[in-house]
């Protein structure tokens, strides 16, 4: 009678998780000990979906062009049976990079590998138009000037890859202050430390204190990912792009991230909310640190 009814329980919440959407079965399937899906499905039309998201992705990217060749390639691109692809928000495409990987920082079995050395997407530096924030294949983020494309006269093979579907990361309210010295996005779930650590500390260091911190009554505090952390950079704002409605001290600094490079161990991965840059240093540098608690397959790192 007990393994009927354990094994109608598993059924039944592997019926409701379906249902229910990819978002939850994560956490179910840590709940049953049963594998979760993979986070990719070749749709066989030459696109890609993200289970845990919904985005559907061009699957191999459509070469080198200017800005401007690249709105009006979306603008024009079938593919799938659909006509509603667009330019990629800059979290949108940095959440297909892998960092466990190295050149590329991108899942090839999934994202076929070509000349790119960048990818665009739709979204202007507030602060100068002219600067486009681009994906890089190693991982990173960082604004551009147009010009910088092979297209436009300058050196960069700054590819196009589009997406469609209904955006997470789109408008509207996501962030939320609470009373306890933590500030809660909305979209993520992930809380956060409201104020910003100003003492600049190594790796080691911050995650020390991110293990030792004692914050709203709770101790489960850690260093984000850098998913994590790039997820809260305002992409409309700037100098700082950390929200200082939300976060008290916000300050155009470098920030830690949990995340260690791939090829060089002695390095770790950074945001610095001048603008929302994400790169890597060595992690016996010093910079400043905001812990998080809580998870979301959104801006975990891949498993």
């Amino acid at each position: 009678m007990t393994v009927h009814f354990q094994n109608s329980r598993r059924l039944w919440l592997a019926s409701l998780a379906a249902v229910a959407g990819s978002r939850i079965l994560p956490r179910l399937s840590a709940s049953l000990h049963i594998p979760a899906p993979a986070q990719y499905q070749d749709n066989g039309d030459g696109t890609v979906t993200d289970t845990i998201s919904g985005l559907t992705w061009q699957q191999t990217d459509a070469g080198e062009m200017t800005l401007e060749a690249a709105q009006q390639y979306a603008e024009q691109l079938q593919l799938g049976g659909y006509t509603d692809w667009r330019l990629p928000h800059p979290m949108e495409l940095f959440c297909i990079m892998d960092h466990r990987l190295h050149g590329p920082a991108m899942n090839t079995r999934w994202f076929p590998a070509t000349a790119a050395r960048y990818w665009w997407t739709e979204t202007a530096r507030p602060d100068s138009r002219e600067k486009y924030w681009q994906v890089n294949t190693g991982g990173g983020i960082g604004a551009h000037a147009k010009s910088e494309a092979i297209g436009a006269g300058g050196e960069n093979p700054v590819h196009t890859r589009c997406v469609r579907g209904p955006s997470p990361w789109g408008a509207g309210p996501r962030l939320q202050k609470n009373t306890d010295g933590t500030v809660t996005d909305q979209v993520t779930g992930l809380v956060w430390q409201q104020q910003l650590n100003s003492q600049a500390m190594t790796w080691e260091q911050a995650q020390e204190y991110c293990r030792e911190l004692s914050l709203a009554g709770q101790s489960d505090w850690r260093l984000p990912t850098i998913r994590e952390l790039r997820s809260i950079s305002d992409d409309r704002l700037a100098q700082p792009s950390l929200n200082p409605d939300f976060f008290s001290g916000a300050d155009s600094v470098p920030c830690w991230s949990g995340t260690t490079q791939m090829n060089r161990p002695e390095r770790a991965w950074y945001t610095d909310f001048t603008s929302g840059l994400v790169t890597y240093r060595d992690k016996t540098e010093r910079m400043q640190v905001l812990a998080v608690r809580g998870s979301n397959p959104l801006t975990a790192e891949p498993t």
